[in-house]
């Protein structure tokens, strides 16, 4: 199959799947989701769904277990959806990309001297050369 066709079913299971989890789902463990993105096989058989959850680690922790607890029903829902002869496999990824970019600035803020404030035109200079 081309590429577009897997990111147009990509894009699809995207949507579907972010509508069943905010619009059908009812578990006091969900906190506020949102899908990021997906990325499926290139047989598309399986379906990597890579979603956020704002708040606290505890917070991530208990939506992660509800989303994988009604991981079925997503599916079941998905795939009526879809209209394909083989639903994908759809696979849960709590990204955690935005908790290691605050990690990273607390870190380089640490190693900052005192009154050493960021210069945002040298680091657009660097970029340009």
């Amino acid at each position: 199959m081309p590429p577009r066709h897997s990111q147009k079913i990509a894009s699809r299971i995207k949507f579907l799947a972010s509508h069943v989890v905010q619009q059908e789902l009812n578990d006091p463990r969900l906190g506020f989701i949102t899908i990021l993105d997906v990325e499926m096989t290139s047989d598309l058989r399986e379906a990597k769904i890579y979603f956020s959850v704002l708040g606290p680690r505890a917070e991530q922790s208990k939506s992660l277990q509800a989303i994988e607890s009604s991981c079925g029903f997503i599916q079941r829902r998905v795939g009526k959806n879809l209209k394909l002869r083989n639903t994908p496999v759809l696979r849960f990824v709590l990204d955690d990309t935005e908790d290691r970019v605050s990690r990273i600035e607390e870190i380089l803020a640490q190693h900052r001297e005192p009154g050493e404030e960021p210069d945002p035109e040298a680091a657009s200079s660097e970029e340009t050369d």
